[in-house]
């Protein structure tokens, strides 16, 4: 099923510990961390963050001085099972649409992976996934 979902993206200086610091903050509001995507690159340092309560995150994470925007992705749960993202992958691929970057987790037995997306036209997107 694929849903859309809101992200934060936060950005911070690139120096050694930021994920530290950033988990740091997010575990004191008490707050889980549901994906994580991070690199750095120039001297900048970008999360994107899907946690369990996204307001919650942005006002710690923007106490520490950090930038802190939310944008809309999609979340889409997959099976574990070999070709369930060459699926997705084919579906938008027929429907011409362009993503702009995707990560993904992995899991084992019962629970589903999450896999995330943004696409230059996300509601075209849920349309093609269902």
């Amino acid at each position: 099923m694929a849903e859309k979902i809101g992200q934060l993206v936060v950005t911070t200086e690139d120096k050694v510990g930021m994920l530290s610091e950033v988990s740091q903050a997010i575990t004191e509001a008490d707050v889980n961390i549901e994906a994580i995507n991070a690199y750095g690159l120039e001297g900048k340092a970008k999360f994107y963050l899907i946690t369990s309560e996204n307001q919650k995150v942005a006002s710690a994470l923007k106490a520490k001085g950090w930038q802190v925007e939310e944008e809309e992705v999609i979340k889409i749960d997959l099976e574990d099972k070999v070709g369930a993202l060459s699926q997705i992958g084919a579906k938008l691929k027929s429907a011409g649409i362009n993503l702009l970057y995707c990560y993904g987790t992995v899991s084992e037995g019962a629970s589903p992976c999450q896999f995330i997306l943004k696409a230059e036209d996300n509601d075209k997107a849920i349309e093609v996934l269902g």
